[in-house]
C-alpha cells in the first residue's frame, strides 16, 4: 500500500471520529444553529412582535400611568430588538413606529416621524452588538475590552432613547413660545425611569422567546505540546 492510501485512510478515520464525536454532543450544534440571527423563527417573532408592541401601547399602557406619565412601550422594544437583532432591526421598528404615531396620533408635527428612526440608529451604535468583522478587527489591535451584559444594554439602550425622545421634545416645546417649567423636566425623567422599569420587567422573557433556551457551545481547545527527553 502506497503512502498516499495511508494518509487518506487516516484522514478520512480522524474525519469520521470527529463527526461522531460532534454528533455525540447532546444538541449543543443543532440549537446554536436554531438559535443564530438569521434564522427564521426569530424573524417570525420580530414580525409579531413589532405590531403587537403598537397595539399594546396604545391600547393597554395607558391604564399604567403614573402621574400623567405612561412608559414608552415601543422604545422599551426597541432596545430589546437593537441588543437581540440588531442596527438594522432597529432602524427598521423606530421607522414604522414613527411612521404610525405620525398617522395615527399626531402630537408635534413630524417629531416623532423624526425622533424615533434616528434615534434609534444612532443609540444602536453604542449598545447593539459588534459584527463578526469588528470584533476580528479589535481582536488584532488588541482592543479587546469587557462588554457589558445584555440585559444592562438593553435597560441602557431603551432609557437612552427615550431621553433623546425627551430632550427633543422639551425643545420643541421651548421653540414653540411656552415657558419652560420644572414640571416639564420631572416630567421627561419620569418617563425615562419608568421605561427602565417596563424594559426590566418585559425583556428577560421577550429574550428567551426570541433566543430561545441559553446553550454552552463547546470550545475546542489546542492541547499543550509535550516534549519527552528520551
Amino acid at each position: 500500500m502506497s503512502t498516499s492510501e495511508t494518509r487518506d485512510r487516516d484522514s478520512s478515520s480522524r474525519g469520521s471520529s470527529l463527526s461522531g464525536k460532534i454528533k455525540s454532543m447532546p444538541g449543543s450544534f443543532r440549537r446554536f444553529q436554531e438559535a443564530r440571527p438569521g434564522s427564521l423563527r426569530r424573524y417570525l417573532v420580530l414580525l409579531f412582535l413589532i405590531p403587537l408592541g403598537y397595539l399594546s401601547q396604545v391600547c393597554i399602557i395607558p391604564y399604567f400611568s403614573l402621574g400623567g406619565v405612561t412608559p414608552n412601550l415601543l422604545f422599551a422594544l426597541i432596545g430589546i430588538i437593537t441588543v437581540a437583532y440588531g442596527r438594522v432591526q432597529a432602524l427598521w421598528a423606530g421607522l414604522f413606529y414613527g411612521l404610525l404615531l405620525e398617522i395615527l396620533l399626531p402630537s408635534i408635527p413630524y417629531l416623532n416621524l423624526a425622533v424615533y428612526p434616528i434615534s434609534s440608529l444612532f443609540v444602536s451604535f453604542v449598545f447593539a452588538d459588534k459584527t463578526l468583522r469588528q470584533l476580528q478587527m479589535d481582536r488584532a489591535l488588541r482592543k479587546e475590552k469587557r462588554t457589558m451584559p445584555a440585559w444592562l444594554r438593553t435597560l441602557l439602550c431603551a432609557m437612552a432613547n427615550v431621553l433623546v425622545y425627551e430632550v427633543i421634545h422639551v425643545v420643541y416645546i421651548y421653540l414653540g413660545g411656552t415657558p419652560l417649567t420644572l414640571s416639564h423636566f420631572r416630567r421627561a425623567l419620569r418617563d425615562v425611569w419608568l421605561t427602565g422599569v417596563l424594559t426590566l420587567a418585559i425583556e428577560f422573557p421577550l429574550r428567551r422567546l426570541i433566543l430561545g433556551k441559553r446553550v454552552v457551545v463547546p470550545k475546542l481547545k489546542n492541547q499543550p505540546i509535550v516534549f519527552s527527553k528520551k
